[in-house]
Order: C-alpha cells, then sequence, then structure tokens
C-alpha cells in the first residue's frame, strides 16, 4: 500500500501569489523612499538655488497650504477607481485588443483632463522650430485657452494607446494588458498637459509604435518598405518638435537590429534625414538648433550655477513620476524582451545634460521618456514566450503599484 497523496496545487499557488504581492509591496517601499529621497533633494535645490523653487516646480506643495477644491479632485480618484476596478475583472482579459486601445485612451483623456493644469503657449529661444510653429498653429486653430488645453490633452494622451501597439508587438498580448492600468494612472500625466512636451511625447510614441509593427516577421515587401519609410519620416517630425526626441532613435536603432532587419535601418535614417533637410530648406535646420540649444544650456550654467541642480533633479524627477512599476521595469531590464524599447530613454537619462532638455524650461525635458521606462514591467523573461504562446498567462499583477501611483499624484494635485 502507498500513502494517501496531499494535493499541493492550492499550497503552491497561494505562495506563488504571496510571494508576487510580497515583491509588489517591496517596489512600492523602494519607489516612495526615492520619492521622499527626491522631494528632499529638492527642498535643499530650492534652499541653495535662486532658479530652482515653486515657480519652476510648478508639482511643488504650496506654502500657506491653502486648499482650492476643484473637479478633478473628484474625477481623478473616480477616474482611479474606475480604471482599477475594471482591470481587476475578469472581462477585461476577454476584451477585443481594438475596444481596450480605445478604452485605454479614454480613461487617459479623463486621467489626465482631472490632473490638468494650465497650458503654458509661451515659447522660448531654445525651443525647436517646428514646436514653436506647432504652438501657434494650435493657439490660432484653438482661438482660445480652454480650446488649446483640450487640444494639448487629446493629442498627449495619444501615447497611451501607442505604447500599448508597441509593447504588444515587442512583448506579447499578455504583457500588454497586464502594463494597461499602469500607463494609464501614470503620475507622469501631471506634466504631460502643461505644454508642447506632451505633444512630443505623442510624437516619439507613434515613432516606436510604427517600428514595432512594420518589422514584425510576417510584414515584408512593400509593405515593410514603405513601413519603414513612414517610421523615419515620424522620427523627423518628433525630432523636429523635440531635440530630446533623437535619443528615441536609439530605441528604433536596437529594435531593428533585434528583429534583424538592415534594411529598415537604412529606409527609416533615410527618411528621417529627408525630413529634417526638407525643413532645413527652409531655414530650419535642426542640427544648428541643436547646437545653439547645447551652447545655451552651458551659458546658462556658466551664467547661474544653480542650474547643476537639475542634473540630479531629473534624473530624480523621471523615476518619482513614473511610480513604482519603475522598480521592476529596471530589475527586468536586460533579462526581459522590452529592452530594445527602453534603450533610448535608459541613455537619456543617464545621459541627463544631452538629453535635449530646454535650459529655460529644464524640469519638462523628460516627459516623453516616463511611459517607456515602465514598459519591461510586465515583459515575459526568456524562456516565457513559448508559455505565451500557447496562451497561458504570465501574472505579474501591478494593481498595488498602479494605485499607489495614482495617489501620489492626487495628493500633488491637492496641494
Amino acid at each position: 500500500m502507498t500513502a494517501p497523496q496531499t494535493p499541493l496545487t492550492g499550497s503552491v499557488d497561494a505562495l506563488a501569489e504571496s510571494r508576487v504581492r510580497h515583491q509588489q509591496w517591496r517596489d512600492i517601499v523602494i519607489w516612495v523612499s526615492l520619492l521622499v529621497a527626491t522631494l528632499t533633494l529638492a527642498s535643499v535645490a530650492v534652499s541653495f538655488s535662486e532658479v530652482v523653487g515653486p515657480s519652476t516646480l510648478p508639482w511643488w506643495p504650496s506654502q500657506n497650504l491653502s486648499l482650492h477644491v476643484t473637479a478633478g479632485m473628484v474625477v481623478a480618484p473616480l477616474t482611479a477607481a474606475a480604471v482599477l476596478w475594471a482591470a481587476h475583472r475578469p472581462a477585461a482579459a476577454r476584451m477585443s485588443w481594438h475596444n481596450l486601445l480605445v478604452l485605454s485612451y479614454l480613461a487617459s483623456l479623463t486621467w489626465s483632463g482631472a490632473l490638468h493644469t494650465n497650458v503654458d503657449p509661451t515659447t522660448t529661444p531654445t525651443d525647436t522650430p517646428g514646436s514653436v510653429a506647432a504652438i501657434g498653429q494650435l493657439v490660432a486653430y484653438t482661438g482660445s485657452q480652454a480650446g488649446l488645453a483640450i487640444t494639448v490633452t487629446a493629442l498627449s494622451c495619444l501615447a497611451v494607446p501607442l505604447t500599448l501597439v508597441a509593447v504588444r508587438s515587442v512583448c506579447g498580448p499578455v504583457a500588454a494588458r497586464a502594463l494597461a492600468p499602469v500607463l494609464i494612472l501614470g503620475p507622469w500625466a501631471a506634466w504631460t498637459t502643461l505644454g508642447m512636451d506632451g505633444v512630443a511625447a505623442a510624437a516619439c510614441a507613434a515613432v516606436l509604435a510604427a517600428g514595432a509593427v512594420t518589422s514584425e516577421r510576417r510584414v515584408k515587401g512593400g509593405r515593410a518598405f514603405w513601413g519603414a519609410a513612414a517610421t523615419g519620416g515620424l522620427l523627423g517630425i518628433a525630432a523636429l518638435l523635440s531635440y530630446g526626441a533623437a535619443w528615441f532613435a536609439v530605441s528604433l536603432l536596437c529594435l531593428y537590429f533585434a528583429r534583424r532587419r538592415p534594411w529598415h535601418i537604412l529606409t527609416s535614417a533615410a527618411a528621417a534625414l529627408g525630413v529634417l533637410a526638407f525643413a532645413a530648406t527652409f531655414g530650419n535646420s535642426w542640427p544648428a538648433g541643436l547646437i545653439d540649444t547645447y551652447d545655451a544650456a552651458v551659458g546658462e550654467i556658466a551664467a547661474h550655477p544653480g542650474q547643476l541642480w537639475w542634473l540630479l533633479l531629473m534624473p530624480a524627477l523621471v523615476c518619482a513620476a513614473c511610480g513604482p512599476a519603475i522598480v521592476e521595469s529596471l530589475r527586468r531590464f536586460g533579462t526581459g524582451s522590452a529592452w530594445p524599447l527602453m534603450a533610448g530613454p535608459i541613455m537619456a537619462l543617464l545621459l541627463a545634460p544631452l538629453s535635449g532638455a530646454n535650459p529655460d524650461r529644464p524640469e519638462y525635458g523628460w516627459v516623453a521618456l516616463c511611459p517607456w521606462l515602465v514598459v519591461a514591467a510586465t515583459a515575459s523573461r526568456h524562456g516565457s514566450r513559448a508559455a505565451e504562446r500557447r496562451g497561458r498567462s504570465i501574472r505579474v499583477p501591478l494593481m498595488a503599484s498602479a494605485a499607489a501611483g495614482a495617489c501620489a499624484a492626487i495628493v500633488m494635485m491637492y496641494s
């Protein structure tokens, strides 16, 4: 006779669930510690620098502790609760992909609108000519501050579905669905609607989404050629809107390299250079503008050494604005499938002085990086793609991380 066997399936599942929950709370604690360190660093910068303060830190808590109740203070918590509730329902896993993209955009539009402040239509001498022309056209087209705010918010929120498209192509549909709540409720949404930086972030997302789709194995022949050309054209347009968009060319190059698409590299590069050359015929030389921006940044630092604080504040602000999911994402970088999408933003983060940030408004130069620094949080590790193809769900719940980031954004808005 043999002794009866005890079923261990339930115990193993409970142990795995407990381990995932413990890891998620650990990531939240790490991120909260980073947020506290960022606020402390900002406090020191405000005390010792004349160019860093509440006027250049729109998110900085008010000094008089006054509370102004707005509609966004009601809409933002309700939106966050609705997104988290919907993502937790079993029906979310069965939702069609197109419906998920549409609902993600609408939810992001509501969340960003609730956190929205005022769009600043003013330009600086170091803005790209394309950015100056775009903001001028938007002001003339909308005709009012409210219309400008709605248009900028609507364009900026396109970054969410476009990022999901790129993640689905590179990491698979399971990872994209799991990442949707994190992207929708990203704390960086409070900054994306302040000016053209959010529009530039959407343009950068369009570049990687187009590059990911057109470099898939099933896309061949003329479709692959024209898709790569369109991707290069989008990259040129994004570069005309922001000098920092040039870093996304690194991600595009890594994506083509990982998928062994050498002709895509040449086609996209030629198309991007063609757009910049066409703009130069109208007197808008992109290389000359980039050199002028760096010269202005060096001159600003020489005139106001307190600007050096931004070399520390910018990377800290990026990590704080990404939310707790950045901890898991950076941990998986190099072992997951999302590394090509993160390569450019990580280089821009490590080389903050060379990221193409505007020396007159350095606090907004990192907005486009945030969505791409969290894409690896749900990406499958090496060896897990086969299980994903068989339909098995790679469960990486990020509900607590998304909720913690949303709460932090709402608390900042209340101040």
